[in-house]
């Protein structure tokens, strides 16, 4: 056995000279006889990095004594107040998240651990935060460093502390590194330091923890990795053949590889592009698309990628699925990391995106900024690229509707091209795709669905129908995929990979049959048969999920209820208990196509996450505040002036005149709703084309405006022309007259109520005096985001607010707008509006919706709705803007301003005392919400006898509805199980440091090309034929520089594109490897 002693130990150790396993560990432990050891969490990932090497001290018959932090939530701790014991609380806790190995290197680990408790070797105790007074507390981590002591035969004793990373996302994206102290060398005093501390943890004595023994309950969840037959654990094997012991190399003279031979520059200039352009192609390599990215996903993005990207390199198989996370969880990020790696492993080589007009310059620019894809928008005419600096004056190319699906990579409209007229350009005469993505499909829907006269599918559904069978993958991205009723749910998943037993019939009457839990026995053999089907398609149901699904979560009971499940037999299934039956119901749910073809996280799952320490960034509260305003008299009298003016107008059109006159006068409401003044200019323009002192075309930006939320009840959206068109057919329907009068009482009007309000909501949220609705006070925001739903309101409020002292920035359809010093308006980029706000260049930025989309503000705490939609999802995606991962605030302010007495304060004070509207993200809820616009619209056109009864009509029949159960028993949270480990991941073949250093290696840049540093972080790059650009491997100096820089990596078109001969890569290298060289 070696001793402690036989080694030179550097004083730290981090992975830049190789992984740490080989430097350090499996040459320590194989010295020790003692290993005393603190990890932070109870988790798979955590007890396997503690395991490390410690197959060598196993062998020298060693002991193991190891401290395992378990954090408890706020209801834990309150359960201990009121008198449940210590014990059962951790207990509980422990159980609650059972060890679930999700890489083969977490499951032999666990093998070991167990292994070594059964035999002797191992003792584990759990440590409980506390205060000071020894009562427990909730907390996110206990340990905020990781120490070790290991001692050798002779006594010699090594000690370690460092920083923690005791998850295998802080293990894939920060250093581990830590000090090592010898108690033979100058260190005797740390290592004292460390084993009195570890001493006082392990005796229950220490200050800010409790300690007490593994519960019973939970050493059985760990001894249930025991090898079979009494067998040894596959890594002890390994390390008695390998003898590891006795053959690690010893820290100052680790292992190296042979030196290669010299080679010549050009042929190590074609090894470095061969792996640049090569690896992504080989297995392994697929991580190459995240490490060249412009952005860190979080866990639960990696695993959505890794899901779809598995199957695609390991068997071949194309990914077909929905992303249905929350609102403001990241689904972009998801599917861009796809995309990146389809396209740059040359696995898909057509890739047609289909997004909703108002989101498809998100969508190119969020694929620039954060993937480095510059790929073209079709706008129906010209294919246009981001206007980046090297595709500028080239960046718009005209091309007919037989040519532009050539393109092999292109954003288009769903809303252009589900219209009749144009789908056959992808159904027939474009050449079929290797990748299809679908954002917001819920849009893809039929007319009344789940009701007793069902329409057909609408347009864009009946398009994805077609278009399914001419791509090998496809995604389909939405928050919300049931808006009405779980039909919807199904011709989503229809279009993926549904297997073929479960019809639409056969969907629909399993969730139904098993709702209560209690089936027949007729109806339990019916749905046996398609949780069969369910396996046969998506694989077996893993066995802790059937685990965590059954009574008492005994291990025994699920296997038994499985093999009853999975025989083709009846008469198991009717041996079953009550009790049996009922997790097997549980256990059929949870393994349906919902959760074999739909990947979704919620904001209750990250909560979980940053608990277990697994995501730094905590999930932010939304804290909701409702101000209805009283109208003063003036106000009221328009208001009333107009409500009667628009129900008399259109009930006194004719019926073939309707729906242009309601169109219009809808409009009319909601533009009031929004702000008089939004009205006043509306009325303005109709005035004049009324009157003929001016002509069509109407104002573009307004139409587009006006057609956001006019939807017809398929869910198809209304196109700008057809909006257009409605309003030119109602203005012979219209009086001058009138609309003078209506223009008259506005513009006398003073400053509007809601906005004098507005000034005091922004100086009391900057001040730190604003109170939430449970009459805490909010802390002091320095900025504050004011929505509105139309330019019109924006010019008013930006003009009001900066008479009142305020610094302002505006971003709407006329693009980003700067207030200066001098007080004239300087036009600004999107870019240059969203650095200014977060460089605190304003304290208030005025934005629309539409203008909205894509703008993500992370580092601003309060959001003001001065206005309220008719469809309160675009409150919910306001929200979205602040509310996203990485908020700064641990608390938003969201302030809602309305008036008294009208039918939207009506509306939204219902579904706030019902459902507490925008508190959380609406989940199933928003079918109620996305059938609003044309709900309050009937009430707006219904004539003045018949309103009031119409609000009160409306406003119970929403209260019933948002209490009612979800139909056929169907919640999609429920039947989805969302795992909370991200397993190992190997490193990438390259990354942005690799990339970095290469531009400073003038021989290794192909001929012709020449770079020059320019600062730490941006390089001038030059390369045949372009003109000299500034690039920049640095993400965070890219995204404050986007319009100016080039990011180089794949990608780019400063990225010096493949050879022709970069299929003969050869195996997979590390370029650090060939850079060193």
């Amino acid at each position: 056995m070696p001793l402690l002693t036989d080694y030179d130990w550097r004083t730290k150790y981090d992975p830049d000279d190789g992984p740490l396993i080989g430097q350090f560990y499996l040459t320590a432990l194989a010295c020790a006889q003692r290993y005393d050891r603190t990890t932070g969490y109870f988790s798979a990932t955590a007890l396997a990095i503690a395991a490390r090497g410690i197959e060598g001290l196993v062998l020298n018959a060693g002991r193991v004594r190891m401290v395992v932090g378990c954090t408890l939530g706020p209801p834990e701790v309150q359960a201990i107040e009121q008198g449940q014991s210590l014990k059962d609380t951790v207990a509980g806790r422990l159980l609650a998240m059972p060890l679930v190995g999700n890489s083969q290197g977490e499951k032999e680990a666990l093998e070991l651990l167990a292994w070594m408790v059964a035999k002797g070797f191992l003792e584990i105790k759990v440590a409980v935060p506390c205060d000071e007074n020894r009562n427990a507390v909730a907390s996110n981590a206990i340990f905020h460093e990781k120490a070790g002591v290991i001692e050798d035969k002779t006594g010699a004793k090594l000690a370690f502390a460092g920083s923690i990373n005791e998850t295998a996302y802080g293990w894939q994206h920060n250093w581990e590194s830590f000090h090592v102290f010898c108690d033979w060398d100058g260190g005797a005093k740390h290592v004292e330091a460390e084993e009195r501390s570890f001493a006082q943890l392990w005796a229950d004595k220490a200050r800010r923890a409790r300690v007490l023994d593994v519960p019973a309950a939970v050493r059985e969840d760990l001894l249930r990795f025991l090898p079979g037959d009494d067998q040894e654990p596959e890594r002890l094997k390994r390390a008695r053949a390998d003898g590891v012991p006795d053959e690690a190399p010893p820290p100052d003279r680790p292992d190296r590889p042979v030196a290669p031979q010299p080679v010549s520059a050009d042929e190590l200039r074609k090894q470095v592009w061969n792996i640049i352009w090569g690896a992504p192609r080989l297995p392994g390599g697929e991580r190459i698309a995240e490490a060249t990215s412009a952005v860190v996903p979080w866990p639960h993005q990696v695993r959505a990628f890794e899901r779809m990207v598995g199957p695609w390199t390991q068997h071949n198989q194309p990914p077909r699925l929905l992303i249905a996370d929350e609102v403001g969880l990241g689904k972009t990020v998801e599917a861009g990391l796809l995309l990146r790696h389809a396209w740059l492993s040359g696995r898909a080589k057509r890739i047609l995106v289909l997004a909703p007009k108002a989101v498809m310059t998100q969508w190119q620019i969020e694929l620039r900024e954060k993937f480095n894809l510059n790929w073209p928008l079709y706008d129906g005419k010209a294919l246009k690229w981001y206007p980046s600096p090297l595709m500028r004056g080239r960046a718009e190319r005209e091309v007919s509707r037989d040519d532009w699906h050539r393109e092999p990579c292109v954003i288009a409209s769903s809303h252009l091209m589900r219209r009749r007229d144009r789908q056959r350009e992808l159904l027939e005469a474009a050449e079929p795709w290797d990748l299809i993505v679908l954002d917001e499909a819920h849009h893809a829907r039929r007319k009344s669905p789940g009701a007793t006269r069902e329409g057909p599918p609408n347009l864009l559904l009946q398009l994805m129908q077609k278009l399914s069978a001419r791509t090998q993958a496809l995604l389909l991205l939405t928050a919300t995929p049931m808006q009405v009723h779980p039909v919807e749910v199904w011709d989503l998943l229809s279009l993926l990979a549904m297997p073929t037993a479960w019809s639409r019939g056969a969907f629909l009457e399993f969730f139904r049959k098993s709702g209560d839990g209690n089936p027949s026995p007729n109806d339990f053999e019916v749905l046996a048969a398609l949780f069969r089907a369910a396996e046969a398609a998506f694989g077996p149901v893993p066995l802790d999920v059937a685990v965590r699904r059954t009574v008492g979560k005994s291990k025994l009971k699920a296997q038994k209820v499985l093999r009853a499940l999975r025989d083709t037999a009846a008469t198991p299934r009717r041996q079953l208990s009550a009790e049996e039956r009922r997790s097997a119901v549980a256990i059929m749910r949870a393994h349906t196509p919902v959760a074999g073809l739909i990947s979704r996280h919620t904001r209750d799952l990250l909560r979980e996450y940053h608990r277990r320490g697994m995501i730094d960034s905590p999930i932010a509260t939304r804290m909701v505040v409702d101000e209805f305003l009283d109208m003063t008299p003036a106000e009221a009298n328009a208001y009333k002036t107009l409500e009667d003016y628009i129900s008399t107008t259109y009930n006194n059109a004719l019926q073939e005149q309707r729906s242009a006159v309601g169109f219009v006068m809808t409009t009319y409401r909601k533009r009031l709703a929004s702000s008089f003044y939004a009205l006043r200019r509306t009325l303005e323009e109709r005035l004049s084309l009324v009157t003929g002192q001016a002509s069509l075309p109407f104002d573009p930006l307004r139409t587009s405006e006006d057609a956001e939320d006019d939807e017809d009840d398929s869910g198809d959206q209304a196109d700008d022309d057809v909006v257009a068109a409605q309003k030119a057919a109602a203005l012979h329907l219209e009086e001058s007259g009138d609309i003078e009068q209506l223009l008259a009482r506005v513009r006398r009007l003073p400053v509007d109520s809601k906005a004098n309000r507005l000034v005091e909501v922004l100086r009391a949220l900057q001040a730190g005096s604003f109170h939430a609705m449970d009459h805490s006070l909010l802390p002091p925001y320095p900025q504050a985001i004011v929505f509105t739903q139309y330019t019109d309101t924006l010019d008013y409020l930006r003009d009001y607010l900066k008479t009142e002292g305020f610094s302002i920035l505006c971003y709407s359809g006329r693009g980003g707008e700067w207030l200066q010093p001098d007080g004239r308006w300087k036009n600004l980029s999107r870019e240059e509006t969203k650095r200014r706000f977060r460089n605190g260049d304003a304290q208030v930025l005025v934005c629309t919706d539409a203008a909205a989309e894509g703008l993500n503000f992370q580092f601003c705490g309060a959001l003001i709705n001065f206005d309220a939609p008719w469809n309160p999802m675009r409150v919910e995606q306001r929200i979205g803007r602040v509310d996203r991962l990485g908020q700064r605030f641990e608390r938003i302010a969201i302030v809602n301003l309305m008036y008294e007495g009208t039918v939207e304060t009506d509306v939204y004070r219902a579904l706030r005392a019902r459902i507490n509207l925008f508190t959380a993200v609406v989940g199933r809820l928003q079918p109620i919400l996305s059938s609003m616009p044309q709900r309050i619209a009937e009430v707006a056109l219904a004539g003045p006898d018949g309103r009031d009864q119409a609000r009160a009509k409306l406003v119970a029949h929403l209260q019933h509805e948002a209490g009612a159960p979800p139909p056929e028993s169907f919640d999609i949270d429920d039947a989805i199980e969302s795992a909370l480990e991200v397993g190992d991941r190997p490193p990438p073949p390259y990354g942005l440091e690799d990339l970095d250093r290469l531009l400073d290696h003038a021989k290794l840049l192909p001929p012709g090309c020449e770079a020059q540093r320019a600062t730490g972080k941006d390089v001038f790059w030059i390369q045949p034929g372009a003109k000299q650009v500034a690039v920049t491997t640095d993400p965070e100096f890219f995204e404050e520089n986007a319009e100016s820089l080039e990011f180089w990596t794949p990608g780019s078109p400063a990225f010096p594109g493949p050879a022709a001969d970069i299929a003969g890569a050869g195996g997979l290298t590390r370029l650090s490897e060939l850079l060193r060289s």
